[in-house]
């Protein structure tokens, strides 16, 4: 048994978490966690806004490519409006692609 350094109770040896106050005690996955922490982690984001930004102004040039990519510009919002207003917000992702 070995002593938590956070918050002073005995975890086993081989812990890499305690069990008690959650702090992360292995040195390789508590720098993996602060690393995924300082790189923002807006995954959500940085997926939906690229996409829908250049797919726009790719469909706005053909109408032929706009029939193709439009499930390509539908995020994540989108989804949730859509699932949330029973198909409606489906026409505003059609007229946002024109």
């Amino acid at each position: 048994m070995q002593i938590c350094p956070y918050c002073q109770e005995e975890v086993k040896k081989e812990a890499k978490k305690c069990k008690h106050c959650g702090e992360i005690l292995d040195v390789a996955l508590r720098a993996a966690e602060e690393a995924k922490k300082s790189s923002g982690g807006n995954v959500f984001n940085v997926a939906g806004g690229s996409s829908s930004s250049s797919s726009s102004s790719s469909s706005s040039s053909s109408s032929s490519s706009s029939d193709g990519n439009f499930l390509s510009r539908i995020t994540c919002l989108d989804w949730v409006l859509i699932f949330l207003t029973g198909g409606l917000w489906l026409i505003v992702v059609a007229l946002r692609g024109r």
